[in-house]
């Protein structure tokens, strides 16, 4: 039986420019995507955009793996670990979202903005 590694991937949102990054160390390359939307979208949108993202790259590039999601907002990565309850209706749809993308065995964790290495890429936008 071959045990496959864990495929760790950096997300994050920002709100200049409404864009959410995946970096991806296995390939050493980050992946911007633009968003729009008619109303504006928060930062905490954005985050959340970032994760879905990153889950939807994941399903494409490592479908049978185990992802490990990395983070730097507190609140989203305690919103999907459940430590934090959700009460914003537009946070709580793409909580659902994330839930429903994540496989058994995928997780997400926190790490302060200068370690987030798809943060890193977005600060071309600030």
């Amino acid at each position: 039986m071959i045990i496959q590694s864990t495929i760790k991937l950096y997300c994050d949102g920002g709100t200049r420019g409404s864009v959410v990054c995946v970096h991806d160390p296995q390939r050493d390359r980050s992946y911007v995507k633009k968003r729009t939307s008619v109303q504006p979208f928060t930062n905490n949108d954005l985050e959340y955009l970032g994760v879905i993202y990153a889950l939807e790259y994941a399903r494409h590039y490592y479908p049978r793996r185990k992802i490990l999601l990395i983070s730097d907002s507190q609140l989203i990565v305690n919103h999907i670990n459940g430590k934090f309850k959700c009460n914003i209706p537009n946070l709580q749809r793409l909580l659902s979202i994330v839930q429903k993308k994540m496989k058994k065995g995928d997780k997400i964790r926190w790490v302060p903005r200068t370690k987030n290495l798809a943060g890193c890429h977005l600060e071309q936008f600030y």
